[in-house]
């Protein structure tokens, strides 16, 4: 195992968790904060990240199955499982990760979606994008506006090529 590897976080473990805990009622995220906090301790183990980042993550599953119509809010902070959750857990006892939510067809659109945003983690997004819609509309490489040497003049030039390499296919 690797250092930073935690078979008890990953995305089909927590989904496991919280289906499993959802198919005898209603679950809450402090419900399932509880129920993984009993895994580790029943598995001896450290969780190994800090409580708000397990929180986090947690949240963001329950949110996954949510819009994959597997969980169904029954008020603020309460959900149960759905028929399509019943069948999911029978299926993937072992939990589903995001290919196998991706076959949701609620799931696969909020992919489709939301790809497309910027995550925060590329500051020059918006530079490559620039540069991107500069080539699929005919302007040259020297219609570049920033200064050379800079990693936006890169990021603007990156676009531009992208989209010359999507107008030759």
């Amino acid at each position: 195992m690797f250092e930073n590897d935690f078979p008890l976080l990953s995305a089909a473990s927590l989904t496991a968790l919280i289906i499993h805990k959802a198919g005898s009622g209603p679950v809450t995220l402090e419900s399932c904060e509880t129920a993984l906090d009993t895994l580790f301790q029943q598995a001896s183990e450290a969780p190994g990240l800090p409580t708000a980042e397990r929180r986090s993550r947690l949240a963001g599953h329950l949110a996954d199955l949510e819009t994959a119509c597997i969980l169904e809010p029954l008020g603020p902070g309460l959900w149960q499982l759905t028929r399509r959750g019943r069948r999911a857990l029978e299926q993937h006892p072992e939990g589903l990760d995001q290919t196998d939510l991706a076959r949701y067809p609620e799931f696969a659109t909020n992919l489709r979606l939301t790809a497309h945003k910027p995550c925060g983690m590329d500051p020059r997004g918006a530079r490559f994008d620039e540069g991107f819609r500069a080539g699929m509309t005919g302007q040259p490489i020297t219609a570049n506006p920033h200064a050379f040497d800079t990693a936006d003049h890169q990021a603007w030039e990156s676009g531009w090529s992208e989209a010359q390499g999507d107008h030759q296919d």
